[in-house]
């Protein structure tokens, strides 16, 4: 049978902190990752899709440009390749020569099948590590906010304003 943790007062009778403590906020400052610019039309979409909901949640930090990029470019890929599939359809004919030469017409699984299952499996995998999936949502902390810079800061730094990056 299990013991029942310590309540605060016991710990601080005895001297011991909690094992299990809570974080209510990650260690990494907020910011948005550039824009990678080779990315295709989709993946670009599903890029911007995917730092707009993360930016909402307060998760999204300057260090996720790789991680999106590839999961911009896994989702497109996914996509082409079930358009492929739809159009062609599960199964397709493929022309095979038998043990004489002579050329013979047989039925086999569309080739993208399997592309398109690997693009899932790692969709769902990067879809993890990102904090988009249901299961990982609520594991996900939120980031600190960047710091302000003062007007003589932004200037030495050669930083925008929000004000000039928003066009205003």
């Amino acid at each position: 049978m299990a013991r029942h943790p310590k309540s605060e007062q016991a710990h601080w009778l005895n001297g011991t902190l909690p094992h299990k403590t809570t974080k209510t906020a990650s260690n990494f400052i907020a910011g948005r990752p550039s824009f990678p610019p080779h990315l295709s039309k989709p993946a670009k979409a599903e890029f911007k899709r995917c730092v707009g909901l993360m930016e909402a949640r307060g998760t999204l930090t300057a260090g996720d440009y790789q991680t999106l990029a590839v999961f911009s470019v896994v989702v497109s890929r996914w996509i082409e390749a079930k358009r492929a599939i739809d159009l062609d359809g599960l199964m397709i004919e493929a022309q095979v020569l038998d043990s004489n030469g002579t050329a013979i017409i047989t039925r086999r699984l569309h080739p993208l099948l399997r592309v398109a299952e690997n693009c899932e499996r790692q969709i769902l995998a990067l879809a993890s590590k990102l904090g988009l999936t249901p299961a990982d949502r609520e594991k996900t902390l939120q980031a600190q906010p960047a710091p302000q810079l003062s007007a003589l800061d932004r200037i030495v730094l050669g930083a925008r304003s929000e004000d000039e990056d928003k066009g205003v």
